[in-house]
């Protein structure tokens, strides 16, 4: 593979959140080949004509610009397309509400070229708000992931052990590596205004199947631009809903790793540890609790759902992931 950094800028109608995103971009303080892969995900409110024209406008004369439509909505189809089309190795996630500091891509090129056992590298950000931040925000941070990803640089593979999709590096070299040991999701990440997301741990999980590391670096800093529509707690309760189930779905990853893989019938027997005790208070607390007992409840449920009801779509994604991963690490499938 060719040395250099291909930016992956997937979005669906992220017209109004692009140009301070470009801006950023164009600022790039670099010496090493780099491209931006704009992937428009089935717009509907001309974003493609709109980053067309900016760039066209703005360019820097450091990075190269090319732009595709995915009509499949699914930002992991999304990045497939980008992933595609990249010409260089390493591949830098960039959402359409990231706002890089000015030698991101230089770091992220040198400490990738430093370490090849490196599979996904991450960073941190700050976020930046459109109207006035909540005062309960700090206290959720995590769900808007406006947060550290390690207490300090390193490896991450056996702490955290996945990243967030924004602000990632990854390798083409191992991309193309998954796909032909036919590696398919089973998230699809989120489709147009959908929350539903995992599509970044998924892909870290399964590079951490091939037996690469997870790594965070501070000096990789963001901004994440927070719309107004988020800040609500009603926004962050739908986070929650999602997260229960994309964890549910990512569950076949860890056991695998693990090499503790569940049956239906462990999944039962889960679903009565503490009962009826625990099942009494959840009940109490999603009727009269405060907001986080009320969550903490609703996460219960969903689990309790998922393990009883669900428990052929575990068995499915778990054979799903040993199709592709028993060629990998012949200890976790024993």
């Amino acid at each position: 593979m060719i040395k250099g950094v291909s930016i992956v800028l997937c979005t669906y109608n992220g017209k109004n959140r692009l140009e301070e995103t470009f801006k950023h971009l164009a600022a790039q303080k670099i010496t090493v080949p780099c491209e931006i892969i704009f992937v428009d995900n089935a717009s509907t409110d001309g974003t493609k004509e709109f980053a067309d024209h900016w760039w066209q406008l703005n360019e820097s004369s450091l990075i190269s610009y090319r732009s595709f439509v995915q009509p499949i909505p699914g930002k992991s189809y999304a990045q497939d397309l980008g992933y595609d089309q990249a010409q260089y190795e390493y591949i830098l996630v960039c959402d359409d509400d990231n706002w890089l500091c000015d030698i991101y891509v230089q770091t992220a090129y040198a400490i990738m070229t430093e370490n090849a056992s490196i599979g996904a590298l991450g960073g941190w950000c700050d976020g930046v708000f459109e109207s006035k931040k909540p005062e309960w925000f700090d206290k959720y941070t995590k769900y808007y992931v406006v947060v550290k990803q390690g207490k300090r640089s390193g490896d991450i593979t056996h702490k955290k052990g996945c990243l967030y999709g924004a602000g990632m590096v990854l390798r083409k070299s191992h991309w193309l590596q998954l796909k032909a040991l036919g590696f398919n999701h089973l998230l699809s990440c989120r489709k147009g205004d959908s929350l539903s997301s995992g599509g970044d741990t998924e892909y870290c999980y399964a590079l951490r199947l091939l037996g690469y590391k997870i790594w965070y670096d501070e000096r990789l800093y963001f901004k994440h631009f927070m719309t107004k529509g988020r800040l609500y707690k009603a926004y962050v309760s739908e986070l929650r809903k999602e997260l229960s189930y994309s964890n549910f779905i990512l569950w076949p990853y860890r056991d695998v790793l693990s090499g503790k893989p569940k049956t239906k019938y462990s999944l039962y027997r889960s679903v009565l540890t503490g009962m009826p005790s625990i099942l009494i208070k959840n009940v109490i607390n999603l009727k009269f609790g405060d907001f986080d007992k009320k969550e903490a409840a609703k996460d219960y449920f969903r689990y309790f759902k998922y393990k009883v009801f669900y428990a052929s779509i575990y068995l499915e994604n778990l054979k799903s992931v040993r199709s592709w991963a028993q060629t990998t690490n012949k200890n976790n499938f024993d």
